[in-house]
């Protein structure tokens, strides 16, 4: 197992942190050429809410300007701030329009519910409310399209390898719908009726650069994470939701010996924050924000899939 600084350099932690201090020594160079100070704007109202990061002790919080760079609506926090993130989600309203009851949506599971690990904890999760946890239907398919602007040879290898873990986990059935032309953007829809009909928009698997999504500069080679919806009782069910994938970075890997396996490891972690998990600090966990070598789900990651695919059928939307 690669381990601390090796691992750093495997997924090209070094290059990817040079080519942020370059993008930051631009940014300055332009700011100097300015003859009156930059207007930060505020962030803009999207489908996705804020998932604010923990703030460690050695973080100034004065300087800091924030403003909506990040797929979906993260909230990008420039300046010294040292935490990235790699997720995001939120909760829309139920006043907003709903499609109807998907064709696919069964009466019961489509898959068996995964069998937690025995022992407790090691899990974190990305949506609650007092009465739920925002998961996916186990009674209807998970729908992923992909966008391949920048995929890697390998992509549909390293995808499909990824869900293979992840999904039977969740016990979730995910299908890859196929191509789209859909960009990763600031602002996704939940509904798209012209590429998608009059149902949710599948989640969006785009393989995409930091120029387009900036959350992806830096050290952060994936984001993901969903949009929920509460029903008539209060639940929360997932309905859509995006991962945004650093596919020059992740190409670089894959040429890598033992880049597959690596690859595949990014990808099932935000497969894993598309379903509903959050960051943990157990040690062992593919969730591990600070990951040292883990290329496979620890029993924490199991045990937090299996809650999430304890969920009833949605048969409201």
């Amino acid at each position: 197992m690669v381990t601390g600084a090796g691992w750093d350099r495997v997924t090209l932690g070094p290059r990817r942190r040079r080519r942020r201090m370059l993008r930051r020594l631009e940014e300055l160079d332009r700011l100097d050429a300015r003859s009156t100070p930059p207007v930060w704007r505020g962030p803009q109202t999207t489908a996705y809410a804020v998932s604010q990061p923990q703030r460690r002790s050695r973080v100034a919080v004065v300087p800091i300007v924030a403003t909506l760079a990040i797929t979906a609506g993260l909230l990008w926090v420039r300046g010294v701030a040292d935490e990235q993130i790699d997720h995001v989600a939120s909760i829309v309203p139920m006043s907003q329009v709903r499609p109807p009851l998907v064709e696919d949506a069964q009466l019961g599971r489509l898959m068996a519910a995964p069998q937690a690990p025995s022992g407790s904890g090691g899990f974190e999760v990305l949506s609650t409310n007092q009465d739920s946890t925002a998961a996916y239907d186990p009674c209807r398919p998970l729908h992923l399209v992909v966008n391949r602007e920048h995929a890697p040879a390998d992509a549909d290898a390293v995808l499909r390898d990824a869900i293979s873990m992840v999904g039977p986990a969740a016990g979730l059935q995910i299908v890859v719908d196929g191509p789209t032309d859909e960009l990763a953007q600031s602002a996704r829809p939940t509904m798209d009726a012209r590429r998608y009909g009059n149902r949710w928009s599948p989640a969006l698997v785009a393989w995409t650069t930091p120029e387009r999504v900036p959350a992806l500069d830096g050290d952060v080679a994936g984001v993901g994470g969903s949009v929920a919806m509460t029903d008539s009782r209060g639940h929360l069910h997932n309905v859509t939701g995006i991962v945004h994938l650093d596919g020059p970075t992740l190409t670089e890997i894959t040429l890598r010996k033992g880049g597959h396996e690596l690859a595949v490891a990014i990808v099932a972690h935000e497969l894993a924050h598309l379903i509903g998990l959050a960051h943990t600090e157990a040690a062992g966990q593919l969730m591990n924000a600070e990951n040292s070598g883990q290329t496979g789900l620890g029993d924490g990651d199991r045990r937090g899939l299996a809650a999430l695919a304890a969920v009833p059928c949605n048969r409201e939307f």
